[in-house]
Protein backbone atom coordinates (compact mmCIF):
# COMPACT_ATOMS: atom_id res chain seq x y z
CA UNK A 1 0.00 0.00 0.00
CA UNK A 2 1.30 3.31 -0.78
CA UNK A 3 0.37 6.44 1.32
CA UNK A 4 -1.00 9.10 -0.79
CA UNK A 5 1.41 11.98 -1.53
CA UNK A 6 0.74 15.09 1.35
CA UNK A 7 1.09 18.44 -1.27
CA UNK A 8 0.51 20.67 1.44
CA UNK A 9 -0.60 21.69 5.21
CA UNK A 10 -4.16 21.21 6.50
CA UNK A 11 -6.02 24.72 7.33
CA UNK A 12 -5.67 22.88 11.07
CA UNK A 13 -1.97 23.15 11.34
CA UNK A 14 -1.86 26.28 9.56
CA UNK A 15 -4.01 28.14 11.91
CA UNK A 16 -2.08 26.61 14.92
CA UNK A 17 1.65 27.65 13.90
CA UNK A 18 -0.18 31.01 13.10
CA UNK A 19 -1.59 31.48 16.62
CA UNK A 20 1.75 30.47 18.58
CA UNK A 21 3.83 33.00 15.77
CA UNK A 22 1.33 35.31 17.44
CA UNK A 23 1.71 34.44 20.83
CA UNK A 24 5.21 34.81 20.72
CA UNK A 25 5.17 38.11 18.74
CA UNK A 26 3.07 39.29 21.66
CA UNK A 27 5.06 38.63 24.51
CA UNK A 28 8.18 39.98 22.65
CA UNK A 29 6.71 43.48 21.07
CA UNK A 30 6.86 45.49 24.64
CA UNK A 31 10.43 44.26 25.03
CA UNK A 32 11.17 45.96 21.38
CA UNK A 33 9.70 49.20 22.57
CA UNK A 34 11.88 49.59 25.54
CA UNK A 35 14.86 48.74 23.64
CA UNK A 36 14.28 52.24 21.12
CA UNK A 37 13.56 54.40 24.29
CA UNK A 38 17.48 55.38 24.74
CA UNK A 39 17.91 55.16 20.98
CA UNK A 40 15.24 57.84 20.24
CA UNK A 41 16.89 60.05 22.93
CA UNK A 42 20.24 59.75 21.54
CA UNK A 43 19.14 60.30 17.88
CA UNK A 44 16.97 63.32 18.96
CA UNK A 45 19.84 65.17 21.00
CA UNK A 46 21.92 64.18 17.94
CA UNK A 47 19.80 65.60 15.61
CA UNK A 48 19.38 69.14 17.46
CA UNK A 49 23.51 69.43 18.34
CA UNK A 50 24.31 68.69 14.89
CA UNK A 51 21.37 71.28 13.31
CA UNK A 52 22.65 74.22 15.87
CA UNK A 53 26.18 73.52 14.78
CA UNK A 54 24.50 73.75 11.12
CA UNK A 55 22.81 77.10 12.19
CA UNK A 56 26.57 78.17 13.51
CA UNK A 57 28.19 77.54 10.68
CA UNK A 58 25.68 79.55 8.30
CA UNK A 59 25.75 82.67 10.39
CA UNK A 60 29.78 82.64 9.96
CA UNK A 61 29.56 81.80 6.11
CA UNK A 62 26.96 83.87 5.33
CA UNK A 63 27.67 86.78 7.79
CA UNK A 64 24.23 87.17 9.03
CA UNK A 65 22.81 86.32 12.26
CA UNK A 66 20.93 82.78 12.71
CA UNK A 67 18.41 81.91 15.39
CA UNK A 68 17.23 78.66 16.50
CA UNK A 69 13.44 78.81 17.71
CA UNK A 70 11.75 75.74 19.43
CA UNK A 71 8.28 75.12 19.85
CA UNK A 72 7.09 72.64 22.75
CA UNK A 73 3.78 72.53 21.19
CA UNK A 74 4.55 70.99 18.10
CA UNK A 75 8.04 69.31 19.30
CA UNK A 76 9.76 70.43 16.72
CA UNK A 77 12.22 73.87 15.81
CA UNK A 78 12.89 76.07 12.60
CA UNK A 79 16.47 77.34 11.83
CA UNK A 80 16.10 81.15 10.87
CA UNK A 81 18.04 83.47 9.46
CA UNK A 82 17.75 87.25 10.08
CA UNK A 83 16.47 89.41 7.12
CA UNK A 84 16.27 93.06 7.20
CA UNK A 85 15.86 93.17 10.89
CA UNK A 86 13.44 90.19 11.38
CA UNK A 87 14.36 86.87 11.51
CA UNK A 88 12.83 84.60 8.51
CA UNK A 89 12.65 80.81 8.10
CA UNK A 90 15.76 78.97 6.53
CA UNK A 91 14.52 76.09 6.90
CA UNK A 92 11.38 73.89 7.66
CA UNK A 93 10.53 73.01 10.70
CA UNK A 94 12.31 70.12 11.74
CA UNK A 95 10.29 67.45 13.99
CA UNK A 96 11.92 65.83 16.62
CA UNK A 97 12.03 61.80 16.66
CA UNK A 98 8.66 60.45 18.07
CA UNK A 99 8.84 60.01 21.89
CA UNK A 100 10.98 62.69 21.77
CA UNK A 101 9.75 65.56 23.87
CA UNK A 102 11.43 69.34 24.25
CA UNK A 103 12.09 71.10 27.79
CA UNK A 104 12.64 74.31 28.58
CA UNK A 105 15.45 76.38 26.13
CA UNK A 106 17.16 78.34 28.67
CA UNK A 107 17.52 81.21 28.86
CA UNK A 108 15.58 81.50 25.47
CA UNK A 109 16.55 80.27 21.65
CA UNK A 110 19.95 80.97 20.44
CA UNK A 111 20.96 83.44 18.27
CA UNK A 112 24.31 82.87 16.85
CA UNK A 113 26.00 85.99 15.78
CA UNK A 114 28.33 86.92 12.79
CA UNK A 115 31.00 85.01 14.68
CA UNK A 116 29.22 82.23 15.47
CA UNK A 117 29.02 82.81 19.12
CA UNK A 118 26.24 83.51 21.49
CA UNK A 119 25.48 86.52 24.23
CA UNK A 120 24.91 83.59 26.71
CA UNK A 121 25.04 79.76 27.16
CA UNK A 122 21.83 77.88 26.27
CA UNK A 123 20.26 74.72 26.98
CA UNK A 124 18.19 72.25 25.55
CA UNK A 125 16.44 69.84 27.46
CA UNK A 126 15.38 66.42 25.42
CA UNK A 127 13.24 63.98 27.22
CA UNK A 128 12.13 60.56 26.20
CA UNK A 129 10.04 58.37 28.38
CA UNK A 130 11.54 55.38 29.86
CA UNK A 131 15.12 56.58 29.16
CA UNK A 132 15.18 59.78 30.66
CA UNK A 133 16.36 63.39 30.09
CA UNK A 134 19.52 64.63 27.70
CA UNK A 135 20.67 68.32 27.60
CA UNK A 136 22.34 69.90 24.30
CA UNK A 137 24.52 73.03 26.05
CA UNK A 138 25.42 75.46 23.57
CA UNK A 139 27.90 78.07 25.27
CA UNK A 140 28.88 81.34 24.19
CA UNK A 141 31.84 80.60 21.75
CA UNK A 142 28.90 78.19 20.39
CA UNK A 143 30.49 75.14 21.11
CA UNK A 144 27.87 72.24 21.30
CA UNK A 145 27.85 69.52 24.10
CA UNK A 146 25.41 66.69 24.81
CA UNK A 147 25.24 66.24 28.74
Amino acid sequence: MRRRDSRGFTLLEVLVTVSIALIVLAIGIPNFVRLRAPYALSGATRQIAADLDAARQRAIARNTRYRVTFNALTQSYTIERENAGAFVPDSAPQPLPRGAQLGTVTPGNPIFDTRGMLAAAVSVPVTVTGSGTRTVAINVLGKTTIN
